[in-house]
């Protein structure tokens, strides 16, 4: 395999010219073609130039300049199309230059890829990983608490450590298939979003457990916003992930806005004995004119990307939807005649097992809904 270790670097230029031979060192015996590209940032300090210098006894290293310094994630993005475009990478590593990521434990991650992952991830956080203890409390709350927030809110119970920046990643069939310019973060934050694209393109994703080191010289790439980037990143990426869900849960509520005061704009007016009706099929009514009000609002914003678009097809979409997004109503209606008939007719017996209906139906017909009449085509 063609490696590609990518390093961002800005004002380091002590650290490269301990880290080139480092590097070399640790890599020399792979049965891999190994190489590192130095992504600058325009040091003021000569970094590139170093790197330049040393490229003439180390061959293996080469060094590119960004356009403009844009964050560490638009550096690496930048790198890593770079990489697979020039260099034919076909793993690309990710690596500070700080000597915060030893280069002794390179070859363990390209070995999780020789032994058949997609994805490495030198982990802090998986048994035997590690952190400073003098770290700053806030910096290892930030870590680790931001580590089991993005596992929760995207669902990715198998990783430990989402904001690691020493990983390795197959190049072909995964980094080659994701739109790199789509990542959210131009900082720090990229990481999390990466990770969750490759995750969702089925990666197969190991953790190594590395030992996380003190910054050696140079100035930190940690960004002042990091935590609300961070933040930011995790959130949009649920709410993409599920944005027919919220939008079905808008439209939602106002079904349920509709259903429920019709409902009890219906109970009012048979206590005035302008109609008699039983609470049950007041129910059935109210839900009946919510549905076409929902159906119509899912169509047109919700589900706005498969919308229906003929008439007969919308027709015998409508029929189905009523045919089956009726039930829990009808189950709903059922249930509200059981509970006055078992607790006695008053306001909250009547909208209490109203309300357990709506919770019910929501789930029936949210899968109803994304999986039949407005399912991915």
């Amino acid at each position: 395999m063609k490696i590609v270790i990518v390093v961002p670097t800005y004002n380091e230029v002590e650290n490269v010219g301990n880290l080139i031979p480092a590097i070399w060192q640790e890599t020399k015996e792979l049965s891999h073609d190994v190489r590192v590209l130095f992504v600058d940032g325009n040091s003021p300090d000569g970094t590139a130039e170093k790197v330049k210098e040393m490229s003439a006894l180390y061959p293996f290293v080469s060094v590119i300049l960004e356009p403009e310094k844009r964050g560490l994630g638009a550096a690496y993005i930048y790198a890593f199309k770079y990489a697979m475009s020039e260099m034919s990478a076909d793993v690309v590593v990710e690596m500070d230059a700080d000597f915060q990521h030893n280069p002794a434990d390179i070859p363990r991650l390209i070995a999780a890829l020789d032994a058949g992952a997609d994805y490495a991830i030198g982990s802090r956080f998986a048994k035997g990983g590690s952190i400073p203890s003098d770290w700053a409390l806030y910096r290892k709350l930030l870590s680790i608490g931001g580590s089991y927030f993005s596992k929760i809110v995207l669902g990715i119970f198998n990783v430990n450590d989402f904001t690691s920046g020493f990983r390795a990643s197959r190049v072909r069939g995964f980094v080659d298939k994701i739109d790199l310019d789509s990542i959210l973060s131009k900082g720090f934050a990229y990481k999390i979003d990466l990770l969750y694209k490759m995750h969702k393109l089925g990666a197969k994703i190991t953790e190594v457990p590395i030992a996380f080191g003190l910054r050696d010289r140079g100035d930190s790439k940690m960004e002042k916003d990091n935590f609300q980037d961070s933040l930011k990143t995790v959130l949009t990426l649920r709410y993409r992930q599920n944005e027919s869900f919220f939008k079905f849960l808008g439209v939602g509520l106002i079904g349920l806005f509709t259903d429920s005061a019709l409902f009890n704009i219906l109970y009012a007016v048979s206590l005035h004995d302008l109609l008699h009706m039983s609470s049950s099929v007041e129910s059935l009514v109210s839900g009946f004119i919510a549905m076409f009000v929902t159906f119509t609002l899912n169509n047109f914003w919700s589900f706005s990307a498969r919308k229906i678009g003929s008439k007969i097809e919308l027709a015998a979409k409508l029929g189905f939807y009523y045919a089956t997004s009726y039930l829990p109503i009808v189950f709903r209606s059922f249930l509200i005649h059981f509970s006055e008939q078992t607790f006695g007719e008053s306001f909250f017996v009547r909208n209490g097992a109203f309300f357990i209906g709506i919770f019910i139906g929501l789930v029936w017909n949210f899968t109803i809904y994304s999986k039949v009449i407005w399912k991915k085509k």
